[in-house]
């Protein structure tokens, strides 16, 4: 029987203090208050029926769960946008339902209709997404266990392979704006993302070394790519201050994102190769890095993957041969760049 019961902040997350039988008990409920309340009125509503220190039964749907979830989400996970934008598209479905109530059977209902709107990779990572916000709440203690647990991903399209020989992709440049093709030059050569390019400054680049440094990668580690000869002589043409972007408009200012799709749509369909994307280039980088010799390993490390077996175990990675493979990289011939300082 708990005979007191209390609040309590500790640090940024708040606590429902409980005595049940003699034994102090606390229970988290993040950092929201209102949660801790609701926790705390749950918890005296359990007492006076004579429930309280028995099993739990959920009262919160999944709409309800939704704050804490992304509260959770924006503090631990990089991808929080991506789960934010799943949600969406979960709680027309889920929203109403209690999460205690949420089926296998459901779920495959969803992945049934939902996957006649969108494609097969879309509903699976929406899925994902539900799995994750489920397992937050047993984390949490609101339900015992995961009720979707032996749920399976549906099938999916096998990836894009996208190809771009040495004609193809001095079209590419031709029919670039000149501050397009140092990023795309760039994107072939390193195989770094379009927003780890456009970040760069030049003290990220290590002119003694050959190589560039990422701080702020996708998979959440930093890592030095090896940069081409030819590379590094064009980027000491142009170095400019410690802070300045090595990627900037004709104003100097850094590209945005946006920018650099939509040209890069213009002047793909200009090149008359209107199926490309931007992130081709990556893919682009990794095969040719690959056909220089490079073992998946090496290819892992330089493109920052953690996807692949043993990526983070580069044994075969050695720097001097990474650099040599880069160094044999196919380099299409320069294009003609007005030099700018940041």
């Amino acid at each position: 029987m708990a005979r007191r019961n209390n609040l309590v902040k500790r640090g940024e997350s708040w606590y429902v203090r409980v005595w049940i039988d003699g034994k102090d008990v606390w229970r988290s409920a993040g950092k929201s208050k209102q949660a801790a309340q609701m926790m705390l009125a749950h918890i005296r509503e359990d007492a006076e029926r004579g429930q309280l220190g028995l099993p739990k039964k959920s009262r919160e749907t999944f709409k309800d769960w939704i704050p804490r979830y992304l509260e959770w989400a924006k503090q631990y996970k990089r991808s929080w946008k991506r789960d934010d934008l799943s949600i969406r598209s979960l709680t027309p479905f889920f929203g109403h339902r209690k999460l205690r109530e949420i089926t296998k059977t459901m779920v495959e209902a969803y992945q049934r209709d939902r996957s006649q709107e969108v494609s097969n990779a879309s509903v699976n990572r929406e899925i994902a997404c539900l799995r994750k916000l489920l397992n937050h709440a047993v984390d949490h203690g609101e339900i015992p266990e995961s009720p979707i647990r032996g749920v399976k991903m549906l099938p999916e399209a096998p990836s894009r392979l996208p190809s771009l020989d040495r004609v193809d992709e001095l079209r590419l440049v031709e029919a670039s704006p000149p501050w397009l093709r140092e990023i795309i030059r760039l994107a072939v050569l390193t195989g770094c993302r379009q927003g780890e390019l456009l970040a760069l400054r030049w003290r990220h680049v290590d002119f003694d070394n050959g190589e560039i440094i990422v701080e702020d990668s996708k998979s959440g580690d930093g890592r030095r790519v090896p940069l081409h000869p030819l590379l590094v002589e064009e980027l000491k043409k142009r170095r400019g201050t410690p802070e300045g972007y090595v990627l900037t408009m004709p104003n100097g200012d850094p590209p945005h994102p946006n920018s650099v799709t939509h040209a890069f749509k213009r002047a793909a369909r200009k090149a008359e190769r209107g199926d490309l994307r931007f992130h081709d280039l990556r893919h682009l980088a990794g095969t040719r890095f690959q056909a220089t010799g490079a073992n998946l390993n090496e290819v892992a490390a330089l493109l920052g993957h953690k996807t692949l077996h043993m990526a983070r175990r580069y044994a075969h990675a050695t720097k001097s041969r990474m650099h040599s493979l880069v160094a044999a990289m196919n380099v299409a011939d320069a294009p003609v760049v007005e030099e700018t300082k940041a």
